[in-house]
């Protein structure tokens, strides 16, 4: 019964160690007041959030104004920037882990009543064949 659960997590290390790694987009989120907007960043800069900074925010939007929008809450000065990264390589692996350990669970569930079965029958045999005359 070892060896399955062996195999099982055998499989799983080498589902696992096989998945594609996940490329990392990074993106700038500029608030100003209520307003947001998302640009994505370079990605051939090594360190790409350094890139999101007021300045930029600033450079990027409509005329300086979050959204086109100027108002009394949100002036072309008052921008903060945030820094984010979509399908990084943290949540990939999440993902992978979960994916391998639920069909790893299935796979043991529906073959371990066949094997307690043969199991039983192997053992049965080997008593059988074991008696003296």
């Amino acid at each position: 019964m070892n060896t399955i659960y062996t195999i099982c997590i055998l499989i799983a290390s080498c589902l696992l160690l096989s998945a594609q790694a996940a490329n990392p987009v990074f993106f700038c989120k500029c608030y100003c007041g209520a307003n947001s907007t998302v640009f994505p960043l370079p990605t051939e800069d090594p360190k790409p959030c350094l890139l999101c900074t007021k300045q930029m925010c600033i450079d990027s939007v409509t005329d300086g104004t979050c959204d086109g929008i100027k108002d009394s809450t949100c002036p072309s000065v008052d921008f903060k920037g945030l820094c984010f990264a979509r399908d990084s390589y943290k949540d990939e692996a999440i993902v992978w882990s979960f994916l391998v350990l639920t069909f790893s669970l299935i796979a043991v569930a529906s073959v371990k009543p066949r094997v307690e079965e043969w199991w039983k029958k192997r053992n049965n045999y080997a008593s059988f064949s074991t008696t003296s005359y």
